[in-house]
């Protein structure tokens, strides 16, 4: 009997062994920011020693702030009314109650002490959900704000919008966001144009933060990233038993999750036309109607777009709606590319540098010269190639930078002069725009080859969406 106990101590131990491997600190972290409720822990001093992205967005903080944050700071500096987990620890039990943050949430909080043997609080575990969505609610009206609240938190909870410093020595961007701080309390529509990585995102949350809605959602919306059999189900949502497949309580659109925020639609250039035309009323009309309905819902959001491509272009060429591009043309703001403002990419080299050297707990430094080389390249990509580049500086902590560089600079060389001449001789007398369209399909298939046809890695190559890779391809295939 007593070996068979032991053999069964034992058995136990390697299952508790593995569990613990299978929670650590990582899978505990993905866990809670998969809950639908916000979440934190305080130790006995009201310090918040645990929480997730959708709690600290919430109360209108990015997490790394909360993580640093004493719950009596918090409530004196306004990002919420009151603190149940303060009360949960004085009194030693749990709390309920209603409380609202500074970022608008009206919310059902829950604090839950944790004691020790001695009768000592080691911790304060706290969670809570939207009021509206915890109501007893009756109407039809109010069932549908419910399910508005519930699509937000979805998305909400994928985005982290926080009041991070943005970068902006030149001449050029600090007018750019003085323009843009002078319309945010506007409801104009607002059109950012730039090369891709240029900061359209960065520079709509700005928007967004400084306007009258910053306390409504914010929702994005990259159109080159929705398959087009989705698009519109996406934005307008649907009744229930609309279509095969379709969620069996329907689902609410994108456009009604807006409602009192801010909409941003990146890669506006690659909405279908047929959607267009259904977008452009509901801007007229502050309407939404969803696929399979009869009844119209109204809606209320601040649109901004954003593009790298020639949306006066498009519109000749019958790609995009002449109606609808005037209807988002209200206030267009042109980005600079990063090229064209070594103020600012110095100050962003510097940011990155402190970003990744703290992650990654390195030391790595620039010297005068390797800055020099980083100010004579093209940067194709902007911010977001020199920030991936910086990364890779910093992580691989190259000792040829001027070796690096330049190597970077020939793995992003967008097509080659022998490139050229082959596509003079195939192309012959046409267009610029045939010859334009020429180019571009050798140089794609020239990346998909070098890929072994790896959609995602020559999407990542070119900088461009897979969505976008796959709608190229098959228009070079319909050409054949």
């Amino acid at each position: 009997m007593k070996g068979k106990s032991k053999s069964y101590d034992n058995s136990m131990e390697n299952v508790t062994s593995e569990r613990v491997d299978i929670f650590d600190r990582e899978n505990i972290r993905n866990i809670l920011e998969s809950l639908p409720t916000t979440v934190f822990v305080t130790d006995k001093e009201g310090n918040v020693v645990i929480s997730t992205s959708f709690t600290a967005m919430t109360l209108g903080l990015s997490l790394e702030e909360l993580l640093k944050s004493n719950l009596k700071d918090l409530v004196e500096r306004g990002y919420y009314n009151r603190s149940y987990a303060l009360q949960a620890m004085k009194e030693k039990k749990k709390i309920t109650g209603v409380l609202t943050t500074k970022a608008g949430f009206k919310m059902v909080s829950t604090s839950t002490p944790i004691i020790d043997d001695s009768g000592e609080i080691t911790f304060v575990v706290t969670g809570g959900r939207p009021q509206e969505i915890i109501d007893n609610l009756n109407t039809q009206e109010k069932k549908d704000k419910v399910k508005r609240l519930k699509r937000e938190i979805e998305y909400l909870r994928l985005q982290k919008i926080s009041n991070e410093q943005v970068v902006a020595e030149s001449i050029e961007m600090r007018k750019i966001f003085k323009t843009c701080y002078d319309i945010a309390k506007t409801d104009s529509s607002i059109l950012l144009l730039g090369e891709t990585g240029t900061g359209k995102e960065v520079l709509s949350k700005y928007i967004h933060l400084n306007s009258n809605r910053e306390k409504g959602p914010f929702i994005i919306v990259n159109c080159a990233a929705i398959p087009e059999t989705l698009f519109e189900s996406e934005l307008f949502g649907y009744e229930k038993g609309s279509f095969t497949g379709a969620n069996t309580s329907g689902k609410v659109g994108v456009l009604e999750i807006a409602h009192e925020g801010t909409l941003f639609l990146d890669e506006i250039s690659e909405m279908p036309l047929s959607l267009q035309a259904k977008l452009l009323r509901v801007l007229d009309n502050n309407e939404v109607r969803r696929v399979g309905g009869t009844v119209s819902h109204k809606v209320d959001f601040r649109l901004v777009c954003a593009t790298n491509r020639d949306l006066a272009e498009m519109v000749e060429s019958g790609e995009f709606r002449e109606d609808l591009y005037y209807r988002i043309n209200v206030i267009p703001i042109k980005i600079p590319p990063l090229r064209n403002r070594p103020e600012d990419l110095i100050a962003l080299v510097d940011k990155f540098l402190m970003e990744f050297n703290k992650k990654y707990r390195r030391r790595h430094k620039l010297s005068s010269t390797e800055v020099q080389h980083l100010l004579k390249h093209h940067w194709p990509g902007n911010v977001r190639e020199l920030r991936n580049f910086i990364e890779r500086a910093v992580v691989t902590n190259h000792e040829n930078f001027e070796r690096t560089i330049d190597n970077h600079q020939i793995q992003n060389k967008m097509i080659s002069s022998t490139d050229i001449m082959d596509c003079c001789s195939t192309v012959g007398n046409s267009t610029l725009k045939e010859f334009m369209r020429a180019s571009e399909e050798k140089f794609v298939r020239k990346i998909l080859a070098e890929c072994n046809g790896k959609i995602g890695e020559t999407a990542k190559k070119l900088g461009i969406y897979r969505t976008v890779l796959y709608r190229k391809l098959k228009s070079y295939e319909s050409k054949e």
